[in-house]
């Protein structure tokens, strides 16, 4: 009788004690979630709010997370001098990490810039930066475009994907050189200034490795020579228009396979007017 007491107390006992440690994980589940919620609050309070009128330039961007939080980021600003900046970048590692490392690099970036670097200077002083201080391991891929009024422009790539550049004259599309090592990864990156003059009609397009390595259900990848094809059968039309374009042409070719990387879009066009 005594046995079968004590089995019984301990059948309920367990339940008890089974129910107080799942409503423990779920309380530190919540908990870590509304904290996801708020970093990604935070994350999409540093990406632009509105993209700045550049007269002469149409300017359309859009960021995707794969996750809750990126490292994927884009800015886009206007300078004292008149000039507008560019940025697109993408951190080596995903979620909460990369998202605090896409923070710091980003207000680097912008710093500099705002000092009046050119962007091979603004790209180097990064790096040096992050290389006193850094003990992560990871390091972040960046182009930094430069643009004035009449369509003359300078970037500078720290081993990005290279951004398209369509001419409207031919409708050809070429890639742009990718340049220097990612920012952080080595001291002394070999960095180098493209100059580059656009002619009203003509358009960059920006993009992360989400994009490109967007994998359909058979495993394919989407690829940067199909992005160069729908780049040219698009590029006479607006920035926004080019965009929605491509985004649309992802998603039909991913189709219901779930992204594993974020994704940045950024389509520069100039007008000339």
């Amino acid at each position: 009788s005594d046995l079968q007491l004590l089995n019984a107390v301990a059948g309920q006992a367990g339940i008890a004690i089974e129910n107080a440690r799942l409503y423990r994980v779920a309380i530190e589940k919540g908990r870590m979630e509304r904290e996801l919620q708020v970093a990604r609050e935070i994350q999409e309070s540093l990406l632009p709010r509105s993209l700045p009128l550049f007269r002469g330039y149409e300017i359309a961007a859009r960021w995707r997370s794969a996750r809750e939080v990126a490292g994927d980021f884009y800015d886009v600003f206007g300078l004292d001098h008149g000039a507008l900046g560019l940025v697109v970048a993408d951190v080596s590692d995903k979620g909460a990490p990369a998202a605090l490392f896409m923070a710091a690099a980003r207000s680097m970036i912008r710093s500099h810039a705002f000092l009046g670097m050119s962007p091979v200077e603004t790209l180097h002083r990064t790096n040096e930066l992050i290389l006193e201080d850094a003990e992560s391991g990871m390091f972040v891929t960046v182009v930094y475009s430069l643009f004035e009024r009449e369509g003359r422009g300078a970037l500078a790539n720290a081993g990005h994907n290279p951004p398209l550049l369509y001419r409207h004259a031919d409708r050809s599309v070429t890639f742009l050189p990718r340049g220097g090592r990612a920012i952080g990864w080595f001291p002394n990156n070999p960095l180098g200034s493209v100059e580059v003059h656009l002619e009203p009609g003509d358009a960059i397009v920006y993009y992360t490795d989400g994009l490109t390595d967007t994998e359909n259900a058979s495993g394919q990848d989407f690829g940067a020579e199909r992005l160069a094809e729908m780049v040219a059968n698009i590029g006479e039309h607006s920035a926004d228009i080019i965009m929605e374009y491509l985004l649309a042409q992802v998603d039909a070719f991913a189709g219901d396979v779930l992204p594993f990387d974020d994704l940045t879009l950024c389509v520069l066009r100039y007008t000339g007017r």
